[in-house]
């Protein structure tokens, strides 16, 4: 009897994976319209500190999401067999360096990051859909978009059934094409808006007058980590990729990274020199009615629908293994997507404000994802990676002559030294100590070390701050959910 195989249990030369051409499309997908329409008016609110702080957390992101990837390089070169586990390699090289509860520990706060990471998609969606009813109309027809979020999330179940990354090609394509078109015409709106032509300098002087402010930074960061976190589905891009190409997952990231920065900096230095201060937190928002305006809206629409297929895909694929879903097209991975779809909505209407959403995901559960496990597992997995090769070394009898060893992964070691010492050893135990220190210095271990004392005071920073201000809007704002039942009474 022979066993069917499914569509991803085909050795991986005889599948369509991503090149690094698609791969970097992936990789601006993830990262969609939101820096284009929801990161100009966090940066803005900080003023001139929002310029370090963005250039900060991005090049982080960038240094331990290929952190992260090279983890896997040297993951397959220890443990071949982890190439099985390509449907939770993140959780996979947690428990390579740390262990069981570690990948416990990372799975959990994975599932959690990428299901509430799809709730501002949805949210900014409904809430374009009910601008764009209100724009087209004159204001006569204006459904909530409180009853849009659940018009949403019925539309986007279809796409959600789609399998991987490399299932997703064309998805990738077409949303890459929708992010840049939607840039373009926002710039073209914002540089026609003459609403405000006589109020430039008036704008331009209250957006000199914005002073440090604490609580703004952190919602900034909060903002800025969860637009730019790639880390929970880099992984399953790379797993994706061409087997000869995977260790070129630091160009996808920087190359995605890059065109996303242009397009976002672009539109919010425009931003801020129409508007100033009073940027609102949906750009869309603030930009004069126009026909161009109703095209942004529907494309940002779609776009977020589109991302929010790659975006979840790593949360899918772990619910229906435990499930024991199969990994090919059938009705039990439909209800299980459609499940989550639907239990993404409810908390959507609970929590109404996209820009809390993402401060909270972004500075409470992407912390540690962002930098703290990247730079711990590359540093554990460099020193098996050291034990390993000295095995190794031992078996083939090959000693090593020189003083340093430079790892292919950028991190210097210190071996054995010479054979035969000077004859002054206190001058020589100065030298060799100087020597650790300057080694120490070139080395990811300090750089590790910064990146996760940041982390940590970011994390406990801005958690603290976004869950008072979460808990005071659940508390003191009506219910979208409460709204629900009266808006659609109306249409009725």
């Amino acid at each position: 009897m022979k066993v069917k195989k499914s569509s991803e249990d085909i050795p991986d030369g005889s599948k369509k994976n991503l090149s690094v051409f698609f791969a970097t499309l992936c990789v601006i997908d993830l990262f969609g319209v939101f820096p284009i329409v929801a990161l100009p008016a966090a940066i803005i609110s900080c003023g001139l500190y929002g310029i370090p702080l963005v250039v900060f957390v991005i090049i982080v992101q960038i240094y331990t999401g290929v952190l992260l990837g090279k983890c896997w390089v040297i993951a397959e070169k220890l443990e071949p067999s982890i190439v099985q586990k390509n449907r939770y390699p993140y959780a996979a090289i947690a428990e390579l360096t740390y262990g069981k509860y570690m990948r416990i520990f990372v799975t959990f706060l994975l599932d959690i990051t990428v299901f509430g990471g799809g709730i501002p998609n949805i949210l900014v969606a409904s809430q374009n859909m009910q601008l764009l009813g209100l724009r087209i109309s004159q204001g006569s027809f204006n459904l909530s978009f409180c009853v849009w979020l659940v018009v949403i999330g019925v539309f986007i179940c279809p796409i959600m059934w789609l399998g991987s990354p490399k299932n997703m090609k064309e998805l990738a394509t077409v949303s890459v094409l929708t992010t840049t078109s939607v840039a373009f015409l926002t710039w073209y709106c914002i540089e026609m808006d003459k609403n405000l032509e006589n109020s430039v300098n008036t704008q331009q002087q209250n957006l000199k007058s914005i002073t440090f402010n604490v609580k703004n930074l952190l919602k900034a960061y909060g903002i800025i980590a969860f637009q730019f976190d790639i880390h929970p589905m880099l992984l399953t891009i790379q797993m994706d990729m061409k087997k000869n190409e995977r260790d070129h997952i630091g160009i996808v990231i920087s190359l995605g990274i890059i065109v996303t920065i242009i397009l976002s900096t672009i539109t919010t230095l425009l931003a801020a020199f129409k508007y100033g201060a009073s940027v609102t937190p949906n750009i869309l928002e603030i930009l004069p009615q126009s026909w161009t305006l109703y095209v942004i809206i529907f494309l940002v629409t779609i776009q977020l629908c589109i991302s929010s297929a790659i975006g979840n895909s790593a949360l899918f694929q772990h619910i229906e293994d435990i499930l024991s879903a199969s990994r090919d097209f059938t009705l039990k991975r439909c209800l299980i997507r459609s499940f989550l779809v639907g239990l993404a909505v409810i908390i959507g209407e609970l929590l109404p404000r996209f820009d809390m959403v993402m401060g909270l995901i972004g500075g409470t559960l992407t912390g540690p994802l962002i930098f703290i496990l990247p730079p711990l597992f590359f540093t554990r997995i460099l020193h098996l990676e050291e034990i390993f090769d000295r095995k190794m070394e031992q078996v083939d009898s090959n000693e090593s002559n020189s003083c340093l060893k430079v790892s292919s992964y950028g991190t210097l070691m210190l071996s054995d030294g010479p054979k035969q010492l000077p004859r002054f050893p206190y001058f020589t135990n100065i030298w060799m100590g100087v020597r650790k220190f300057f080694e120490i210095l070139h080395s990811d271990c300090l750089i590790s070390i910064l990146v996760i004392s940041f982390g940590l005071i970011a994390t406990f920073a801005t958690t603290y701050f976004n869950v008072s201000e979460t808990l005071s809007i659940i508390s003191f704002s009506s219910a979208c959910i409460q709204k629900l039942g009266n808006d659609s009474l109306g249409i009725l």
